[in-house]
């Protein structure tokens, strides 16, 4: 690959240093429609280069958005600048030589160069089933189609050189339902490596379903019930806490997990796994954005806290290695720790079970707030819309209504775990069943 190319060329010129070199390109089209007209349509390209200059403990770092020869002698001079002022510490250090791999994920190029049209026909599948869901559909704020191709090259003075490349395609859709004045809105989301693995009309037809079940709804009289919460809000409340299984969190005492490292923290129930393998995951690869191979990473087995996820920083601290958890926001950045597809194991209960064994309850389908839940307390409050259960059936829609509790609360009350994986980007979670919670209405 040529980007590899590139980042070899600027490791030949290090001195007595250690360079780290870190490219990236991508190419997203994006395209909105709302009542079957085109909003908006764009191809968006990205490109750029990190370096990160390592002596003596000190760490520098620069980047530049162009991929030439002068550009990256600018900015290694840059970081070698940087490295002279930055404080010292000797558990910064760059990953051991892994050999050099290049690896094309599964991709699907062919379907990137389809004609623009054909795209926009895409987001219109969209749209179209979720009207035909229900007739109640009278509105779509916005039914999205996107592609991207992207690929990555990271190389460093201590041998590694590594590049890989893949692609993936998106589809979303907010449709409102109305009916005897009220309006409700439902959400739907997917992704896929490859675009037949992208079903457009399901996400449509989810949506639509969504927003339809919640008309009618009011509110509950305030209480403590058993709440089930559907796969897509369990994947935003894992979403809402994630940094607290990072090393760097709990080095830095900003986790509520810091010291309880081989304690129970959740139901016995519960096992989370990060797992940068995963087949199709959004975020599977063959390496970090360190170059260190990805690998599964048990977070938490039966309940006991198993491990935190580190990136080579926050393992040298502790003496450790890396689980292949160093991350970056794109080529901008340094690394640092984060999860790659982060999944609740599914249970064996189908979700109609699990819900058929409460007499009285709440099934949560959507939560507003979630940004106000605090990582590092654990504590959240936020609005929540859903479904009354009632004997075991979903009995009415209710909304105007909010949960609160503790994060670590909330896993150490779960009493049961649906087998309906669902993906939310990087976040994985099946439905699961919280014994009790407060509930917050009239």
């Amino acid at each position: 690959m040529e980007l590899l190319s590139l980042a070899k060329q600027v490791l030949s010129w290090a001195q007595d240093e250690e360079l780290e070199i870190y490219l990236s390109q991508n190419e997203t089209t994006r395209i909105e429609v709302s009542d079957l007209e085109v909003e908006s349509s764009n191809i968006s390209r990205s490109e750029g280069m990190g370096i990160r200059c390592l002596k003596d403990g000190r760490s520098g770092f620069a980047y530049t958005t162009v991929l030439t020869i002068g550009a990256a002698e600018g900015a290694l001079s840059q970081a070698r600048e940087s490295s002279r002022f930055a404080d010292q510490d000797l558990a910064r250090s760059l990953p051991e030589s892994q050999g050099e791999t290049q690896v094309e994920l599964s991709s699907d190029n062919d379907s990137l160069k389809l004609p623009m049209e054909e795209k926009i026909e895409f987001a219109r599948r969209i749209e179209r089933a979720a009207r035909a869901k229900d007739s109640r559909v009278r509105k779509v704020r916005q039914a999205q189609y996107a592609d991207t191709a992207y690929q990555l090259a990271i190389a460093n003075s201590k041998g590694l050189a590594t590049a890989h490349s893949g692609t993936f395609f998106t589809s979303s859709i907010l449709a409102v339902a109305e009916d005897a004045g009220q309006a409700e809105m439902g959400w739907s989301y997917h992704f896929a490596r490859e675009l037949a693995k992208l079903d457009l009309e399901s996400v449509g037809s989810e949506a639509a379903q969504r927003a339809v079940a919640l008309l009618g709804a009011g509110s509950v009289q305030s209480a403590k019930v058993p709440v089930v919460l559907d796969p897509t809000v369990a994947a935003e409340f894992l979403g809402a806490f994630v940094s607290a299984f990072s090393a760097e969190s709990v080095q830095k005492g900003k986790s509520l997990f810091a010291g309880l490292l081989g304690q129970q923290v959740a139901s016995p129930l519960v096992t989370l796994v990060d797992d940068g393998t995963y087949p199709d995951g959004l975020s599977t690869a063959p390496v970090d954005d360190e170059g260190v191979p990805m690998q599964r990473t048990s977070v938490i087995r039966e309940g006991r806290l198993d491990s935190f996820l580190f990136d080579t920083y926050t393992a040298h601290r502790e003496e450790k290695n890396s689980t292949g958890n160093a991350l970056r926001s794109s080529f901008r950045s340094t690394p640092s720790p984060g999860s790659t597809n982060l999944l609740i194991s599914p249970g064996s209960q189908k979700p109609q079970a699990l819900i058929g064994e409460i007499k009285q309850g709440l099934y949560v389908t959507d939560v507003m707030g979630m940004h106000t839940a605090n990582p590092i307390s654990g504590d959240f409050s936020v609005g929540a819309s859903g479904l009354w259960i009632e004997n075991g059936e979903l009995a009415r829609p209710v909304r105007s209504i909010a949960i609160a509790g503790n994060w670590r609360d909330l896993l150490l009350s779960i009493t049961a775990v649906g087998d309906d994986l669902r993906w939310m980007g990087g976040i994985g979670a099946p439905t699961i069943c919280i014994g009790e919670m407060s509930l917050s209405g009239q």
